[in-house]
């Protein structure tokens, strides 16, 4: 017997589609923001990424939602306010390619940074300030997967099994 929904129409993704979901997501976004400044030379796991309580369930079961690796990039951004703009102008293409809306923005000590969030609830963050910095936090998802996953992660090739769900009381 799973765990998972017997049709999608019953609203709520398992484990693999919402991990390649973000996998998805952060290869996009880090590839455009390399092709917008190819001096970032690349990007690489700064914290690990996580499955962790979602803090609701679904039918009873306890839901996690996935935070990724926070990734930064190995070189320094271009130091100009115009080149932070088009960088996070390039991110903003790919977040509306995706159905996202710009939630927040920020300034401030010498970071900028913007969230995004989809209507399922995943939420993208970027910071520019001596490096870039990318990260994507799931919307709940019901964990439990029969086939080992790959990080999420464009730059990890290991990610742990996450268990089956489980009741909560």
């Amino acid at each position: 017997m799973s765990a998972l929904p017997a049709h999608p129409s019953e609203g709520i993704p398992g484990q693999d589609e919402t991990h390649s979901r973000i996998r998805d997501l952060l290869g996009a976004v880090t590839g455009a923001v390399l092709e917008e400044q190819p001096g970032l030379l690349s990007f690489e796991d700064h914290r690990p990424q996580r499955d962790r309580s979602s803090g609701d369930s679904w039918h009873g079961l306890q839901t996690l939602c996935h935070v990724s690796a926070l990734l930064t990039s190995s070189g320094a951004p271009a130091e100009s306010a115009s080149a932070t703009t088009s960088l996070l102008a390039a991110v903003q293409r790919i977040a509306d390619a995706r159905g996202m809306r710009r939630r927040s923005e920020q300034d401030a000590h010498g970071t900028r940074g913007t969230t995004w969030i989809d209507p399922s609830g995943d939420l993208l963050e970027v910071l520019v300030g001596v490096r870039v910095a990318v990260r994507a936090i799931s919307a709940p998802f019901l964990p439990g997967s029969l086939t080992p996953i790959a990080s999420t992660s464009p730059v990890s090739a290991l990610s742990p099994l996450t268990p089956p769900p489980r009741l909560v009381h």
